[in-house]
């Protein structure tokens, strides 16, 4: 019961800083400049509606409306199946409905699109720890805690470190 609780309390924790990591990235999600051709625009103006529903998800989020967060995010997926931000997110609702196994193929297909974003690690190892995947999680905060150093980011490197000494003491 203790260690199931203890779980439960890294889980909690974990998800809320989950959802800050996530927005503070989204919010540096750009989309490609607008070209003159039209094709082009169309993409851009599909990727456009996914962004707007994306973001209407991150507002439901953070007002703790998990339930019109997890469709907004379902329906930027439906949208843009390559936005990998909304997989991540929507992988963190379903984490944070304990729907554990539901949500790691979500931080897969975020991870597949984007294999250098550190976070879409991170988020995955710590659903995997709460599933007592100990080598799986361990695997996936170091993969997080090499990007964040690949990409010059010591602080955030460090502090995976300690996770990783943290996870192993458990």
């Amino acid at each position: 019961m203790l260690k199931e609780l203890k779980i439960i309390e890294f889980l909690a924790a974990t998800v809320a800083s989950i959802l800050t990591i996530t927005p503070v990235y989204a919010a540096s999600f750009s989309l490609p400049a607008r070209r003159a051709e039209l094709p082009v625009k169309d993409i851009l103006v599909q990727n456009t509606g996914a962004e707007e529903v994306f973001q209407q998800g991150l507002t439901f989020s953070a007002q703790q409306n998990m339930a019109a967060a997890e469709g907004a995010f379902r329906r930027a997926i439906q949208i843009n199946p390559n936005f990998a931000e909304a997989y991540a997110n929507l992988g963190s609702i379903l984490a944070n409905q304990n729907k554990l196994a539901e949500a790691i193929p979500y931080f897969d297909n975020a991870i597949r699109i984007k294999p250098d974003v550190p976070e879409f690690y991170y988020m995955k190892g710590q659903v995997l720890y709460a599933q007592n995947k100990m080598a799986d999680a361990v695997e996936s905060v170091k993969r997080a805690r090499d990007l964040f150093r690949k990409q010059g980011k010591t602080q955030e490197a460090n502090t995976l470190e300690q996770v990783l000494k943290d996870m192993g003491s458990r």
